[in-house]
């Protein structure tokens, strides 16, 4: 009977202390539920704001810059471009976030160099269209000029050729050589006074009656 007694004892034991172990359990469970807290999005956040929203939360916050691995100094010059737990995880209370970020004075020289380039390429390629669209209007006005000076003279040839069809033909006039007249001295004197002497033979005027010597030349003295 005695022994009956103390396992009927023992087993109200057992059973208390097993029900005290589970709603130790439970009630650790409930304290763990109460304490965890959701992570929410930072991203895109300049690095001193996404800090301070966790930080209300009860999160602590381990930043690294992804790009050059530089130490970051001013918060807020820096982006957060990643995080880890994502949004929506549950973590307890003082768990670590790390979050990676970019410095944003890089990346605005970055732009500012790219937005240079950028322009520069454009106008080049203006200057680059301008130039061609002057050269081709160089081109297509000397191509006019000279398709109008060939036009006129050649308008120039056609009228100077027509005119010429068109003028009457003057008649030839030829010169009819005429002959010399007859000359004749009655004697030296009348030769020397019209300054023909001395008179040649074949020269008119000449006659042997003049030339006593018959040596061709005549009234020589």
């Amino acid at each position: 009977m005695k022994k009956t007694l103390t396992l009927v004892v023992l087993a109200g034991l057992m059973l208390t202390g097993c029900g005290g172990k589970q709603e130790a359990a439970s009630a650790t469970a409930v304290a763990e539920v109460s304490d965890a807290v959701t992570v929410p999005s930072v991203m895109g956040l300049t690095l001193d704001k996404a800090t301070d929203q966790l930080e209300d939360l009860g999160l602590k916050v381990k930043a690294e810059d992804t790009v050059d691995g530089k130490m970051i100094m001013s918060k807020e010059n820096w982006q957060v471009t990643s995080q880890d737990p994502t949004e929506g995880a549950k973590v307890a209370k003082d768990s670590t976030v790390l979050l990676g970020v970019k410095n944003l004075d890089k990346e605005a020289a970055e732009k500012a160099a790219a937005d240079k380039a950028a322009a520069e390429k454009a106008a080049a390629e203006k200057a680059a269209a301008d130039k061609a669209a002057a050269d081709k209007a160089a081109a297509d006005k000397a191509a006019a000029d000279k398709a109008a000076a060939d036009a006129a003279a050649a308008k120039l040839a056609a009228e100077q050729a027509a005119a010429q069809q068109a003028a009457p033909q003057a008649p030839v006039q030829q010169t009819v050589p005429q002959a010399p007249a007859a000359v004749y001295y009655a004697n030296c004197t009348a030769a020397k006074a019209a300054g023909a002497a001395p008179l040649y033979s074949g020269q008119p005027g000449y006659s042997t009656s003049l030339d006593r010597d018959r040596d061709g030349i005549a009234c020589e003295n």
